[in-house]
């Protein structure tokens, strides 16, 4: 359902650019410079991690717009985890956790189609780090991975200062992973990932 909505808020953008070809660049006399955005997903987990759960995330950015230009560094977090308590007392309660944190900075070109609808296409790129623990082992995975890849979106202004918006994502990464197993030998992954990520997402504009 994410993806549909997400789809039809991107395609809306190139809609109008088949509909009316011809037609001069909308000048806008009142663009917003900069400005802060959630993705829309994660607000309530982001409540939660204000709330001290053990279960949290949140996915921030902050748009600076041009006329023909936006740069949007993102930053992203989640934490997540459970204890396992024991009811012998020869046993240590353990805990499990997992966390990661991704911060990137998107490079747009900024096509203004109305005062209430702009699209923007262009490249994000980052790095993003994460580490794990299970409850049934002592050694912490520790993992880090460089991200790139294109990226495109449309917002839609509700009203002067808030719009809405979507962003479709082709993220590539190339990261490595570091733990040990259970004989505690060290070990070291290499891996290459690509996902297609849809975004949605609300931006304040000051």
């Amino acid at each position: 359902m994410t993806v549909r909505i997400l789809a039809i808020v991107v395609l809306m953008g190139m809609l109008f650019s088949q509909v009316f070809p011809q037609e001069a660049e909308v000048k806008i006399n009142n663009i917003k410079t900069t400005g802060i955005g959630f993705e829309f997903q994660t607000i309530g987990p982001l409540v939660a991690a204000l709330t001290n759960s053990s279960s949290a995330s949140g996915s921030l950015f902050l748009p600076m717009v041009t006329e023909k230009f936006m740069i949007e560094p993102n930053i992203s977090f989640m934490y997540d985890s459970d204890e396992l308590d024991y009811d012998n007392p020869d046993y240590d309660d353990q805990e499990d956790y997992e966390s990661y944190l991704m911060i990137n900075v998107g490079l747009f070109f900024v096509n203004h189609k109305s005062e209430k609808l702009r699209t923007y296409t262009g490249a994000r790129v980052g790095m993003a780090t994460s580490k794990s623990k299970s409850a049934y082992s002592e050694n912490e995975i520790k993992g880090k991975a460089f991200l790139f890849g294109p990226a495109m979106g449309a917002e839609y202004f509700i009203s002067e200062h808030l719009s809405f918006g979507g962003e479709c994502t082709l993220r590539i990464g190339r990261g490595t992973e570091e733990g040990s197993n259970y004989y505690d030998e060290e070990y070291t992954e290499t891996e290459t990932t690509t996902l297609l990520v849809p975004t949605l997402m609300i931006r304040f504009y000051f």
